[in-house]
Formats: structure tokens, sequence, C-alpha cells
């Protein structure tokens, strides 16, 4: 016995020595100067991007950034979108980022990626999921005191309200970003602020003119043009060519809400500003003004800005894009028709048909590939989830081999202690027993005067109690309520209740006072007519009530949950008289309830 812990401690020593044993492979450095750090990878983002993704994968699959570690999906997705421009490859590494629990220990990084998530949802058409993104974002974003991260929430839960009809909450939430964000710019007077407003603002005028709003659309033409001027003041914060960008982005748009109006002078002002930028001469902005000029009647100049477009898009080789096809080739054919030029209208049609059909195909072919690379993704994660089940599991056999030594240890001990305690065992037993035989003699003396004490008590039975007449039993005085029910009842309704709402016996179905009288043993009065006097409701009434309290938490928690599956898990086996109890408590039919369920959400985030 006392070799075995001796071979335990030499065993354990062998597998800490297999634990720390290095890789005789090579293992890039982490020092100051490695290409592998989290800021250098951020850096390159943009500009190399495909050189960053394989400095990231490679630091991934080596463990070199920890702590940083956990950003790498976050930094991955930024890639993704703003360095390839591929969104769904974004949002794929975005959603790993925002699930990843070690990374919401970081607010700013967090709120950062929660943003970016949420943007890419509202740009997928996600507008459900940008919406609950945003939302658990700009709770984090106030708790925090992080304003332009809240502007920026509150601008995507309003844009995706827009486009899901929720009109009247999406423009009161557009306008308390376009609020904060004025706010921001005057305390802080920084490019970037003024950006995020200039584009919010032109976010919300667009969603307006979406849904054919122009009059309120034109209301924040003045806040737009004051951002611009703000904008236009800031040329040594800004990018080059950016403020000339946005001026004719702004113009532009004021532009063609003044058209809409019929507003014709202001919309010529607008249309002499925007053609003052140089933005509008490159191929990208010619298309601000066709529209304006096919508006105007002016379908010759507007051929020849589109024309002249499409031959430096060629020169570029850069004619396959959803821009060219749905903008400029559009703008081309409707001029064309506009000018009788039908054959010529026809054969543009034709094109915009063959580069869908390109462009379609190409999607085709980047989905694959995106696939592919969340396919490999998820086996890089499983090949990395298997090492570290690995190792966890050689330390959890070495823990296990240690508890074992400590077992055996213990073993021993306690086997000593049991030796030593058996003898003082028997020791004791031995001097009981001693003692036992003196007590033996002591119980023959005992019994001869218990057997005289019987024969006298024998007597005394037979003879009459003098103090019958006191034998009156002191009652306990009950208490009872005005309402005639005994304390111990009413204490005895509150338990049945508790009951009846912590085990959730309303949920059986046909439940009745009679079996919730058995199940909690307690009298059946408890439901009669003082329940209803205590509760304000009968049995019936407070169980159904009950019900249906459960099923509006259901539909609001399990949308994807059927009626006929919420009215079953209430105990009710009728929908239809489902329907009648949930209408006649809460005023309004469960697929009314389920439906208005966004709309209380987006109230909520108002208050």
């Amino acid at each position: 016995m006392d070799k075995l812990p001796i071979c335990l401690i030499m065993l354990l020593a062998v597998l800490l020595n297999s634990c720390g044993r290095k890789s005789s492979t090579a293992v890039p450095g982490k020092g100051s100067d490695s290409i592998y750090r989290y800021d250098h990878i951020y850096h390159i983002a943009i500009s190399e991007p495909q050189r960053a993704l394989a400095l990231a994968d490679t630091a991934e699959m080596l463990n070199l950034l920890r702590p940083d570690h956990t950003c790498l999906n976050a930094v991955k997705a930024m890639i993704y979108q703003n360095g390839l421009g591929q969104r769904k490859l974004a949002k794929f590494y975005s959603q790993k980022a925002y699930e990843d629990t070690e990374f919401r220990k970081d607010t700013n990084s967090y709120l950062n990626n929660l943003a970016q998530l949420a943007g890419l949802c509202y740009k997928s058409s996600d507008y459900a999921a940008a919406i609950r993104h945003a939302t658990e974002g700009l709770q984090m974003a106030r708790t925090h005191g992080l304003q332009n991260l809240e502007a920026k929430f509150l601008m995507y839960i309003g844009m995706s309200q827009f486009y899901t009809g929720i009109t009247k909450d999406a423009q009161a939430n557009m306008n308390r970003s376009i609020a904060l964000y004025e706010k921001i710019v005057d305390k802080e007077q920084s490019w970037s602020s003024v950006n995020d407003l200039l584009y919010t603002l032109g976010e919300t005028m667009a969603a307006l003119c979406a849904i054919g709003d122009y009059e309120q659309a034109a209301t924040l033409i003045p806040n737009i043009l004051k951002a611009n001027s703000r904008h236009e003041q800031m040329v040594d914060q800004a990018p080059p060519g950016a403020i000339d960008m946005y001026k004719a982005f702004v113009y532009a748009q004021c532009m063609e809400v003044y058209q809409y109006l019929g507003h014709k002078e202001q919309a010529g002002e607008c249309y002499q500003k925007c053609l003052s930028t140089d933005y509008v001469k490159s191929p990208d902005g010619v298309v601000l003004l066709t529209h304006y000029r096919i508006w105007t009647g002016d379908y010759r100049q507007a051929l020849h800005d589109i024309r002249t477009a499409k031959r430096i898009y060629r020169q570029k080789r850069n004619t396959e894009s959803e821009y060219y096809a749905n903008e400029l080739l559009a703008d081309e054919m409707e001029a064309l028709t506009r000018l009788g030029q039908y054959k010529e209208a026809v054969d543009v049609s034709r094109e915009i048909i063959a580069l869908k059909d390109t462009l379609f195909e190409r999607k085709q072919q980047d989905d694959a590939q995106e696939l592919a690379v969340i396919y490999e993704s998820g086996e890089k994660d499983r090949q990395i989830q298997k090492e570290q089940a690995e190792k966890h599991l050689l330390i959890v056999f070495v823990t296990a081999v240690i508890v074992a030594l400590g077992v055996v240890v213990h073993y021993n001990r306690r086997m000593r202690r049991r030796n030593v305690s058996l003898v003082r065992s028997v020791q004791k037993g031995i001097a009981c027993k001693d003692e036992l035989l003196q007590k033996e003699e002591e119980c023959l003396v005992y019994k001869a005067q218990i057997e005289t004490m019987a024969k006298r008590l024998e007597e005394l039975e037979h003879t009459p109690d003098d103090d019958s007449s006191a034998s009156v039993v002191n009652a306990e005085a009950t208490g009872v309520t005005e309402s005639g029910i005994t304390v111990d009842e009413k204490e005895l309704l509150k338990h049945a209740l508790h009951q009846i709402a912590v085990r959730q016996l309303y949920l059986q179905p046909g439940i009745t006072a009679k079996t919730l009288q058995e199940e909690l043993h307690v009298p059946a009065s408890l439901f009669g007519t003082h329940f209803k006097e205590q509760t304000g409701h009968s049995f019936s009434e407070h169980i159904n009530k009950l019900r249906m309290d459960y099923a509006a938490k259901l539909l609001t928690e399990y949308p994807q949950y059927t009626i006929d599956a919420i009215a079953k898990m209430c105990g009710i086996d009728s929908r239809q008289h489902f329907h009648r109890l949930f209408s006649e408590y809460f005023g309004i039919t469960p697929s009314a309830f389920r439906k208005n369920h966004l709309s209380s959400d987006n109230k909520d985030i108002k208050q």
C-alpha cells in the first residue's frame, strides 16, 4: 500500500512533463515588431485585405493574439465589408464576434461590431434582426454614455422601421438620431460626426421619398444644407474628394425633392449647385444629373452625358455592375424612348437583360465562394475545438490522477484512524460489559419495587375523579375576518393560490376545483364563495386569467409557435374557445397581439 502513492507520483510527473513539452514546429514571434499584431492587421484591413485575412487566419490557428484573439472575427467582418465588399461573409463573422462571450467584455469594440452587424442586417433586408441588434446596442450605448453609437443605433432602428411599414415610429427614431447627431456636431466639431449627420439626414430623406412623403422630406432640407455647410469647412479633416462628393449628393437629393413638389425654381438652384461640383463630371456622378435632365425634357444632353460615362466605364473594363445596369443603362433607355429612338432603346433593353443575367451568374459564383469560405471557417473552428478538447481531456486525466492520489492517501490515513478507533471501541465495549453486569443486579431490586407500585396503581384506577367537572376544554379562539372566513382558512387559501401559480397547475387540461382540492389536500369550501370574495374572481375565471397571461408570454417569446400549439400548452383544446377567452381578457385576438408586439417594443425604445 505504501508503494502505490509513489507509483502514482511518478506517473503524474511523466504526464506533466508531456503537457509541458514544446512542439518542434517553429512558432512566429509575438514581439512588438511581429506582423501578427491586432493593430497591424487592423491597419492593413482595407488597403491589403487579402494579406490581412492571411495574417488573421495564421494568428488564429497559432493562438498568437490573446487576449485580442476574440477581436479577430470582428476584424474579419470589417475586412470583408470594407476591404472586399462581401457582405454575406462580413455578416457571418460579425455574428460570430457577437456570439463570443469574451468579446462582450470589451464594451466599445463589442458595440462597434454590433453597430456593424445591425447595418449589415439592414442592408441585407433582414429588418427584424437589424431592429433587434440595434435595440440591444441602443440600451448599452445609453448605459455607457456613448452618444455617437446611440445615434447610430437609433438610425438603424428608424431605417428598418421605414421598410417594415412602421412609419410613425420610424420618423420619430430618425428624428431622435438626427437631433443627437446635431448635438454631437455642435459639441465636437469633427469631420466624422458631421459625416454621420449628413448620412443620417440623407437616408431619412431617401426613405421618406421612397414612401412618397416628399413634403416631409422637404422639411429636412434646411438641416441637410446646414450640415453640408459645416462639412465644407472641414477640408483639413476630410479624406480627398469627400466634401465635393457629399455636396453633389446633397444638392442632387434636394433637387429631386423640389422637382417632385413642383418647385422648379428651387430645383434649378440645386441643379446649378450640383453642376458646380467635380463629382458630377465623373462616371459615377453623371447619373445625379441625368434624372433631372430627363424630368426637364433635356433628353439629348442626358443621353450625351450617359454615353460619355459609358465610354469611360468600358475603357476601365468596369461595366459589370448593378449601378451600370440599373442606373446608366436604364436612364439611357428612357432618354432614347423619349426621343423616339425606339430601335436603339430596344437594343439597350437587351443589353440590360444580358448584363443582369451575367450579374446573376456572377452572384451565384460569389455565393458559392462565400459558402466555401464559411464551410472552411467551420472546419477550422472544429479543428481548434478538437485541439482544445484534447487539451481539456488531458487536463481532466491529470486532475483525475491527482484526485486518485489524494483519495489513496486519504484512504490510508482513514484506515489508520479507523484501526485506532477500533481499538478504543473494543476497550469501551469491555468497560460497558462490566457496567452492564452491575446494572443487572440493580434491576432485580427495581423489579420488585415496580411490582408493588403496579398493585397500588390498579387500586387507584377504581377511585372516582373528583375533578371531572373541570375537564372542560379551553378551545383556542379562532379569529374571523370581516368576510366571514377564518384566519386559518385565509392563510390556507393563500397557500393554495401560491401553489397553483408556482407549480403552474392551471395548465392542466380540464382542471376543476375538485381535482385541485385532492391534489393540494385542502377543503372544498376554499374554492367556493370565499374564493371569489378574496380574489375578486370565481375559480374558473381565476384559472382562465392565469392561462391568458401565460399565453401572452408565449406569443411574444415564441413567435414560431402556432396559435393552436399555444392554446394546447395553456390547457385549452379548442382554438375557438382560446380565441374567445383571449379576446375577452385583452380586447385583441392572439394573432393581432403577436403582430403588434414589435410595435410595442419600439414604443419602449422611445421611452
